[in-house]
């Protein structure tokens, strides 16, 4: 057992992170990970400005993180009854005990299970709520993250930059895996859903940072037939263009949010009309809004066709009532709107697999500046980098 002199941002409450050196201790039902990378999740930022209640301060934030195991504590062995995602099941020993060396990632919101499906109030452990997480060079995974199997092995072709990203990636695959598109009936009429993005469909991403980026990837890996962004500046059109190529198709949609309400909804019924004459009237199998703008909420509405469905990724200001939401686009429509603010341990499977296998490709949607513990936390936290996710890299 030896212990770590771990150097991290340490979080106290809105607008106060410190640099400080932490002692991190390898308990006998403890592993220890030395952090190679940690992408900044919106949810950082969001706490940077504004606390939330079940926060339990001082802590350290950061769970899109990549890790080398240093150290498995005497008696995790013993921890072999798996619960939550693993419930009734012995954990095998490569999961249970990964050999030291072993870069893993961290699924971060140790779930109970119901049915297969992750419930997501009251979860077993949640990293950077309740326990120290990864802004920091060493992080200790307690005893339920292990038992719940959120401990991920990555292989050697995928690097520290698309390992950080399985997290988030995760968690868009979670919510396009929650949209359902009717794809039959039964004997007795009942209704059959697919989960996913229509295949052969066309589908919207409002929205041009690195979330919107990995949506647009799992959408053509999905099989969409066309994928559509709209964004809000020529820098942005190149930005997509630059990092994913050009299978996609970008449309500016400048900033309109300084009209008044009726001014916007004109504005956004001649989108509509601009649209409809771009995809022969047919409009969206699937949008998704990765933006955090309640006029793009509005809009998501006006640009699905009638079967079409709606993701709306979480960001601060997306739950609230959009204003003067127009009910009837959805009354007599089979359209609807799921959300996300999580991922289960089964997606990020899935995006290691695919990874592994080569269909799918997260290199370059990170910010290519590496911010390391050097920088100043508060220029960490609050900075919109390039457009693309900010990641810490605790060694550099």
């Amino acid at each position: 057992m030896a212990d770590y002199e771990s150097r991290c941002f340490v979080y106290y409450e809105p607008g106060v992170v410190k640099l400080e050196t932490w002692n991190i201790t390898c308990g006998p039902t403890d592993i220890v990970l030395k952090i190679e990378a940690c992408g900044r999740c919106g949810t950082d930022r969001r706490l940077y400005r504004k606390t939330h209640p079940r926060v339990k301060t001082p802590t350290i934030l950061g769970h899109e993180l990549v890790g080398t195991v240093v150290e498995v504590g005497s008696q995790v062995s013993g921890l072999s009854q798996g619960i939550g995602y693993m419930e009734g099941k012995t954990l095998p020993t490569e999961r249970l005990i990964p050999a030291v060396g072993t870069r893993v990632t961290v699924q971060g919101r140790a779930a109970r299970h119901w049915q297969g499906l992750m419930l997501m109030k009251e979860p077993i452990q949640n990293l950077t709520f309740w326990i120290p997480g990864a802004y920091a060079q060493y992080m200790k995974v307690p005893s339920e993250m292990i038992q719940t199997g959120s401990i991920l092995p990555l292989p050697n072709s995928i690097d520290n930059e698309e390992g950080a990203l399985v997290e988030p990636a995760g968690c868009a695959l979670e919510s396009i895996f929650a949209t359902p598109h009717a794809n039959g009936v039964d004997q007795e009429g009942r209704h059959l859903y697919r989960g996913g993005i229509k295949r052969d469909g066309r589908t919207l991403i409002i929205g041009s940072g690195t979330l919107s980026m990995i949506y647009g990837q799992l959408a053509k890996r999905e099989g969409a037939r066309e994928i559509w962004y709209i964004v809000r500046s020529s820098y942005k059109k190149e930005l997509i263009e630059k990092v994913l190529g050009r299978w996609q198709s970008v449309k500016i949609v400048e900033d309109y949010s300084p009209l008044s309400l009726p001014e916007k909804i004109a504005r956004e019924t001649e989108i509509e009309e601009e649209f409809s004459d771009l995809t022969r009237g047919e409009l969206f199998d699937d949008i998704i809004l990765a933006c955090p703008s309640l006029d793009a909420q509005r809009l998501m509405f006006q640009l699905l066709n009638p079967n079409g469905y709606g993701v709306v990724v979480c960001f601060a200001g997306l739950h609230e009532r959009s204003e003067n939401a127009n009910v009837d686009l959805l009354h007599y429509r089979i359209g609807k709107a799921s959300g996300t603010s999580g991922c289960s341990t089964k997606t990020m499977e899935t995006i290691i697999n695919w990874l592994s296998d080569g269909s799918l490709s997260l290199k370059g949607l990170s910010c290519p500046k590496h911010y390391t513990l050097k920088d100043d936390p508060a220029g960490f936290f609050q900075t919109s980098a390039d457009g693309r996710k900010p990641m810490l890299y605790p060694w550099e």
